[in-house]
């Protein structure tokens, strides 16, 4: 992974309130083949603000707190970029629920 893209999954993970070694650990997995892992985050992050608010805090326990929907951890969905879509369409449609 190039410098540019860890250095911005690093600033995603302090927004969302989480390790930035976790997020790049998972950005460099091969696991990505083909996909755009900083704009999975992206999307990741603009999903979650949206959802559930700026406040690193409150992102950082939504990620770590079990999810009956998601079947676990939304945090550890994440391993795939098939996760990265289960979690951000649950934000999405959560959003549209809760405005």
């Amino acid at each position: 992974m190039d410098n540019d893209k860890e250095r911005f999954i690093r600033s995603v993970a302090e927004e969302l309130g989480v390790a930035g070694d976790k997020l790049v650990e998972i950005a460099s997995s091969n696991r990505f083949a083909g996909e755009d892992v900083a704009q999975l985050f992206e999307r990741l992050r603009h999903s979650m603000v949206a959802a559930i608010g700026h406040d690193p805090e409150n992102l950082a326990h939504w990620l770590q707190t079990p999810n009956a929907a998601l079947n676990g951890r939304p945090i550890d969905q994440l391993n795939n970029a098939q996760g990265f879509q289960r979690v951000i369409e649950y934000l999405d449609i959560a959003s549209f629920k809760w405005r």
